[in-house]
This record gives structure tokens, sequence and C-alpha cells, in this order.
């Protein structure tokens, strides 16, 4: 589009406070690209100058823009999970610890008791998921704990998957029919454990790096 109008500094100054007053807890890229294009459209469409109203105008389209950047961070989080997770079965350093843990589950589920079999794997399971609750914003200072890249993180399917896979305990028939078979519930577990593993794992290298990209804001 050919520039009509050149937006002024003040306006700049008053698009800025607006965004951070609307959005406070945007990521800076998803502020950035959103600054680009709405200083690029204005320029080109208005034809009073009027960045108010012209802020008016977009309200819909900033929430659209926002929400779906928050989305793409949420698709990005549980692709970082499952490439984590794949990587149990892949990763030359990982596979002995991914065998040695699946045969350390069919061990127990073939001598203990079920009545055991069910505490260790609820508590091996949710326990994971209870800590990653907390450890979220574990140590994160208030000023950025409110940001959607924190918020997002031991969310989402692949935290919820495990979760949801405890709740079998609840269902007798289904019990039952793991519970027959050593090798399925194996399976069974190992998926549910190594899925949550991976999910918080990806949590803590996201948190760092998270703290560590807005570290500017605690000045």
């Amino acid at each position: 589009m050919e520039k009509s109008y050149e937006i002024t500094e003040k306006q700049l100054d008053f698009l800025e406070g607006f965004l951070k007053r609307k959005y406070p807890s945007i990521t800076d890229e998803t502020k950035i690209e959103l600054t680009d294009h709405l200083i690029s459209d204005f320029e080109a469409t208005t034809e009073n100058g009027n960045l108010s109203q012209y802020l008016s105008n977009e309200l819909e389209f900033i929430r659209k823009f926002v929400s779906t950047r928050v989305k793409l961070l949420g698709v990005n989080y549980n692709r970082d999970v499952w490439q984590e997770y794949l990587s149990y079965y892949t990763s030359i350093k990982k596979v002995p610890i991914s065998i040695f843990t699946y045969f350390l589950i069919y061990f127990l589920s073939v001598n203990l008791n079920n009545k055991f079999v069910w505490l260790s794997f609820f508590f091996s399971v949710f326990g994971v998921y209870g800590y990653s609750l907390f450890a979220q914003t574990s140590k994160i200072p208030i000023e950025i704990r409110k940001l959607p890249e924190l918020q997002l993180l031991g969310k989402g399917i692949t935290m919820g998957i495990p979760y949801l896979m405890c709740m079998v305990i609840f269902f007798p028939d289904i019990k039952t029919v793991l519970l027959e078979n050593s090798i399925l519930f194996s399976f069974y577990w190992f998926f549910a454990f190594s899925l949550s593993i991976a999910a918080l794992i990806v949590m803590h290298k996201k948190k760092n790096i998270i703290t560590e990209k807005y570290k500017h804001l605690l000045n």
C-alpha cells in the first residue's frame, strides 16, 4: 500500500501505551508484529490522521491477532513436547533409559498386587502433573508470571493426556482389561509417565528461556 500519511512520534507513543494497557502480557514478538501492521495500515488508509478512531475501529482485528498468536504459542509448545517424547525412542543417549524404565514398570506390574500397582501408576503420573502446576511459575518474578508464554507451560493436550489416563482408576472395567495383560498395562503406564516427563522437561527449558528473554522487565 502507498502511504497517504506518516504517523507522528506522539502517535507512536500513544499506540505503544494503548497496546501496553490493553494487552500488557503479549510477547515482544507479537507486539512488534502487531505494531508494524497497525502503523502500515493506518498510514495507508487514514483520511484524517485520527489514530484513536482508527484503533477503535480495529479492536476486533487486534483481539483476533493476539488470540491467534497465543494459540500458536500453544501449538509450538505441544510440538516441542512431542519431539522430546519421540526422542526417547530415537536418541542413542535416551533409548537405554527408556528401555530400563519400561522394564522397571513391567517388573512392578507383574510383581506387585493390583492395589499397589495402581497406586504406583497413579502417583508416578499424577505426581508429575501436580509438580508441573507448582513448577510452572516457581521462582519466577511476579512481573513476568502473567506472560502467555509462561501461562501455557505445563498445560495443553500433552499434559492433559497423562492426566486423563490417570482417571482410568475410576473405571473398573477398563482397569480389569489392563491388569489382565501386564505388557499392555506396562505400555499404558510407560506412555503416560514418559509423556508427562517430556512435558515437564520442555516446561523447564522454556521457563529458563522466557525468564532470560524478559529479564529486562525486572529492571
